[in-house]
């Protein structure tokens, strides 16, 4: 996808979601990956998608978390390979060795700013994924929740700057939710098909920023 946009950012930007084994990146690990990485050439964006499957041990799963990932029924790894490359749309799953994936991942997120829902997660594990050291990405990334929480309090400001009588009761409670701020700005959150899955998430996070801020243009 390229389009036009009237600003370029100081750093590519990586819309980012994982799928873990626990919520505890001391206990799980990744077993799925997506990156949308938005880079410039002069001032013409291009969102590149990336996704990845990596075999996980499932010793210390937690099945509630399996189940919301629906990982019985998505994880497409081969019996005989350690991962696998699944960023083709209903086409073919590639088997890949875990170091392959690592290195990929490492590649594609040098330098950039991570956006997602709640991407501090993510962080953590995709640390754990690549090990000590290897996370050369920006260390401040950029939450859709608390992005979009920002611009709705700034225009209950405003509003109540030009009419103080009328006041504004639209405005987020603490603490945000992804789905109803998503809402807020008119993208509608991931369906049932989608939800939970790391490209339809990072999908998600990536609209919701270009709502917000007015992405690519």
């Amino acid at each position: 996808m390229s389009t036009e946009s009237t600003t370029k950012p100081a750093a590519p930007l990586a819309f980012v979601d994982t799928e873990t084994t626990h919520l505890d990146a001391g206990i799980g690990e990744v077993w799925e990956v997506a990156i949308i990485l938005r880079d410039y050439d002069d001032n013409t964006p291009t969102d590149t998608e990336y996704a990845w499957q990596v075999r996980p041990d499932l010793a210390t799963a937690d099945p509630e978390s399996l189940k919301i990932g629906r990982y019985l029924e998505r994880f497409v790894v081969p019996p005989h390979a350690e991962a696998a490359w699944t960023g083709y749309d209903q086409g073919p799953v590639l088997p890949m060795m875990r170091k392959e994936v690592v290195a990929a991942v490492m590649d594609v997120l040098r330098g950039a700013v991570l956006v997602g829902s709640n991407p501090g997660f993510d962080d953590r594990f995709l640390r754990k994924l690549l090990g000590p050291g290897s996370a050369q990405w920006h260390y401040r990334p950029i939450d859709i929740a608390t992005l979009v929480a920002g611009a709705q309090l700034g225009m209950a400001k405003v509003l109540r700057a030009a009419l103080p009588l009328a006041g504004s009761n639209d405005v987020p409670t603490f603490p945000f939710s992804s789905r109803e701020m998503s809402r807020f700005v008119g993208v509608e959150p991931p369906g049932e098909d989608a939800a939970h899955t790391a490209l339809g998430d990072a999908r998600w996070a990536r609209d919701v920023f270009d709502a917000v801020t007015g992405g690519a243009q």
